[in-house]
């Protein structure tokens, strides 16, 4: 089931911003080649119209080609007026930032979803004082205590049981009748998590504003991220994750209930929005910054054949650094 819901994740995720670009290159009549469900090698496929829909081995996202999109001689084009390269500034800056736009509109969704459910009450370990009776029992930071969902029905409970045993998820623990200053009888810190539901349409309202509030944090979080980098602490590297570190977020968030799947997935799609507009190469930024600077300087400066060798570069980085994340997110499952 966890492995099911991490591909669930990343193909809803990855496929969306790829309908983004789909979507966006259809209404503006450009030719679309190929659409793919998953990486090559390809499955099946079939031909509706002038597009390819595959079905490929790999289900880590999915793909989209534009005519004319990686070509750089127009000789190659077959056909240059409905491919991506013959197209007005406008168009092509809406194709390429379509997929971005997709994903906000995902977090604003998802959001929008939650605040209209409400998030069930849940109270959480947040930390727990080593050999505390807590401690001693077992009970580690992030577990859910699973028979209350009130902090101070909780407390009073474990307050009138002091010196007396009560179970904690199945566990046998004792709270202290003396307890040391700033500990309580079981020596763990909690706190309450959840909200009410908010009726519709304002929680389309609400949504939308928790969306942009959460995209300016995670800029804000990115631009702190590549300060470090720039500086030379490495140890910002620890903050990425890749599909195993999602793989483990997905197991921990499941434990709290589906509602709180559909918040992460809001909040891991606005992630991705923000990720791709960053002007780095073969990232959607990288693809707006150089249509950008072609409309102030021309093809001739910056021309097709630089473009590809641009992206190239930034793609194959970004693949080791996905691998170098990836063998730290298996290495710390271990």
């Amino acid at each position: 089931m966890l492995i099911f819901l991490t591909a669930l994740f990343l193909i809803i995720l990855i496929l969306s911003h790829e309908f983004g670009h789909f979507l966006a290159a259809k209404i503006s009549g450009v030719r679309v080649d190929e659409f793919g469900v998953g990486f090559p090698p390809r499955l099946l496929s079939k031909k509706i119209g002038e597009t390819e829909y595959s079905l490929n081995l790999l289900p880590l996202g999915g793909f989209v080609k534009i005519h004319g999109e990686n070509a750089s001689e127009q000789d190659l084009i077959e056909d240059f007026k409905r491919s991506l390269r013959s197209q007005t500034f406008p168009k092509k800056f809406f194709i390429i930032a379509a997929g971005v736009i997709t994903n906000i509109l995902v977090g604003w969704f998802a959001f929008s979803l939650v605040l209209g459910l409400g998030l069930p009450q849940k109270i959480l370990v947040e930390t727990t004082v080593a050999g505390s009776p807590a401690d001693l029992a077992g009970i580690k930071p992030g577990e859910i205590i699973e028979e209350y969902s009130s902090v101070d029905t909780f407390l009073k409970y474990v307050d009138a049981n002091r010196g007396q045993e009560i179970i904690i998820n199945g566990k046998a623990v004792v709270p202290r009748i003396e307890n040391p200053v700033g500990e309580g009888p079981l020596g763990i810190t909690i706190v309450s998590s959840g909200i009410g539901s908010t009726p519709f349409p304002q929680n389309i309202w609400s949504g939308l504003k928790a969306t942009f509030v959460t995209l300016g944090l995670i800029f804000s979080a990115l631009g702190s991220f590549l300060v470090s980098i720039l500086t030379g602490d490495l140890s910002a590297m620890g903050q990425v994750t890749g599909p195993v570190g999602v793989f483990g977020i997905i197991r921990d968030t499941s434990q709290l209930g589906y509602v709180y799947l559909v918040q992460l997935l809001g909040l891991i799609s606005l992630n991705l929005a923000a990720l791709n507009i960053i002007p780095f190469p073969a990232l959607d930024g990288g693809r707006l910054l150089f249509i950008f600077l072609q409309r102030l300087f021309g093809e001739r400066v910056l021309n097709r054949r630089l473009e590809a060798a641009v992206n190239t570069i930034g793609f194959l980085f970004l693949i080791a650094l996905m691998m170098a994340v990836t063998v730290r997110d298996i290495m710390s499952l271990g």
